[in-house]
């Protein structure tokens, strides 16, 4: 961060070890959402897809096998699409939940091959919270249900219906609970699932576990050493994305879950730098990025009349400048919200995030969640741009610097969006010839896939690959030096003299001395050879060690 800027704790992966924790979760039901549910298996969610169902002709499968265990799921919802094949996911979601429930309900269950494999569960689906007074008191929730059921009565088979309310109570279960499916890359949105046990842990804004999915099965895997995924009340991971501030975090919890947060972080006065501002006096006489905080009691000098002081000038912000921040932030939120809605040319779209970004740079520090969000966004949008090659790896490398203290400070421990941006930045140093920065990034991203994933993880794999290259790349550099020394004595002997401290002279010397004395050795001990039996051989092998 620049001189100034906010102190942002930055918790590195200091806690982690060697012995990766999970947990797997089975789902109740699931469903691919509409924009992949033609390029994916409907039972496994593979991304081959060979087979179609011969009713229906809109659900797809890898494999007859697949078709054949997937038909108990799909026997639900195939009549409904053939009476209306775009039927999106919320309903096909409760078509699926209400048929499992009925089976269950009516003791089918028992009678049904497979219905079980792979989707046990230590609760039953009515077990698990809601919110369904929080929900009736919702005029949007409410108009968005009631547009769900009136389809799945409509469309929906008739053996597989339950009555309104008891619907609402399905559907508000699985509204507040249900989980985001991904696919095997973790970068994609397949589908959404409802896991019953997997939901009895709950948010955190500073979360000590992630969940990822294979398939339909999800995994909760803990971030650090630490973490005992059997105890539900100290695990805990995210339910919404992490960079916001936490005026943002708290409004999307609150209006999706119902609840206010006051997770650890959302306590922590230090997440107030996320809406801090820069002071509009220490920038204009000396160019400091003086950082000052807008929020917590902590901010305001005089709790009474709400003032807020610079601690390095003692001038006081006035409120139009307060309000100037706040605006600004509201807009840079409000044109990435609808950047894209204006123009999709990447060309276009890194004038507008640039336009807001010089508005703001005197404004908002880099410790500035909006910002830091601003920034982001630009940075998929480099890669698209007409410019050099150098050009474009130098750009892009320049914003996730800039990132970078706010990355570490918002994922913590061995969070894999830390390791995403650390191999990326480790794959633009490689590309520009800056191996020692590359190795450096990227044996950081390996450490966190590792311990996540573990090593045969196809991301841990390919991390490795970069790591090695820089790794390689650097210590043939390196051998490179020494023999170009090697050959010029006079030069490394003015190098050594201009580098080294005493201590590291005496212990080059020292250091010569003793390999002349094992070479000598050596020399004595292959004069000798002839002499020797196999038996005395093995007596060298230290010396051959030493010497290697």
């Amino acid at each position: 961060m620049s001189s100034g800027d906010a102190p942002l704790e930055a918790v590195g992966v200091e806690k982690i070890g060697s012995k990766p924790k999970s947990k797997e979760f089975y789902p109740f039901a699931y469903s691919l959402i509409d924009s992949t549910k033609d390029h994916y298996c409907w039972t496994c969610l593979g991304e081959t897809v060979e087979l179609t169902c011969d009713q229906c002709k809109v659900a797809r499968f890898c494999s007859k096998q697949c078709q054949v265990s997937g038909a108990f799921d799909h026997k639900y919802e195939c009549g409904a699409i053939q009476k209306c094949a775009d039927l999106n996911t919320d309903e096909r979601m409760l078509i699926r939940i209400i048929g499992r429930y009925k089976d269950i309900l009516d003791g089918n269950d028992k009678n049904i091959d497979g219905f079980y494999t792979n989707r046990e569960s230590g609760r039953t689906v009515m077990q698990i919270w809601e919110h369904c007074a929080d929900m009736k008191k919702d005029e949007h929730a409410m108009n968005v249900f009631k547009k769900i059921y009136d389809r799945v009565k409509q469309f929906g088979d008739k053996n597989y219906l339950v009555d309104e309310d008891v619907a609402f109570q399905l559907h508000s279960r699985n509204f507040i609970n249900r989980h985001s499916i991904s696919n095997v890359d973790y970068l994609r949105e397949i589908g959404k699932g409802l896991y019953l046990d997997l939901c009895r842990y709950d948010h955190s804004c500073r979360p000590n576990a992630i969940y990822s999915c294979n398939g339909t099965v999800a995994k909760l895997r803990a971030l650090h050493d630490n973490v005992d995924l059997e105890n539900v009340e100290t695990t805990h991971y995210t339910y919404i994305e992490l960079p916001p501030c936490k005026i943002q975090r708290r409004h999307m919890l609150k209006e999706t879950w119902y609840f206010e947060c006051h997770c650890e972080r959302c306590e922590d006065p230090e997440d107030n730098w996320l809406t801090a501002v820069i002071c509009p006096v220490c920038i204009s006489k000396s160019e400091f990025h003086k950082t000052v905080k807008l929020h917590g009691p902590e901010a305001y000098a005089n709790p009474q009349t709400l003032e807020i002081i610079c601690d390095r000038c003692n001038n006081t912000l006035e409120r139009e400048y307060i309000f100037l921040a706040l605006d600004g932030m509201r807009t840079i939120r409000k044109t990435i919200e609808s950047a894209e809605d204006v123009s999709t040319e990447p060309v276009e779209l890194l004038k507008i995030y640039q336009g807001a970004l010089m508005s703001y740079e005197r404004v908002l520090p880099m410790s500035n969640a909006y910002f830091c969000q601003l920034i982001a966004a630009m940075i998929p949008l480099i890669s698209r741009v007409s410019m050099t090659k150098k050009e474009r790896l130098v750009a892009s490398l320049d914003l996730h610097f800039k990132c970078e203290p706010f990355v570490r400070y918002v994922y913590r421990y061995a969070h894999p969006s830390k390791a995403m941006h650390f191999l990326q930045m480790g794959q633009l140093h490689l590309e520009l010839h800056n191996d020692k920065d590359a190795a450096r990034y990227l044996i950081e991203a390996h450490r966190i896939m590792d311990y996540l994933f573990g090593a045969d993880h196809f991301l841990s794999k390919q991390t490795k690959g970069f790591m090695d290259h820089a790794l390689s790349s650097l210590m043939q550099f390196q051998r490179s030096f020494v023999n170009v020394l090697e050959k010029a004595p006079e030069a490394k002997k003015a190098l050594e003299e201009r580098l080294l401290t005493k201590e590291e002279k005496k212990a080059l010397k020292d250091a010569e001395k003793n390999k002349k004395k094992r070479n000598n050795k050596k020399n004595k001990k292959h004069a000798e050879t002839n002499k020797k039996t196999i038996d005395d051989d093995l007596g060298d092998l230290p010396e051959l060690v030493a010497d290697l």
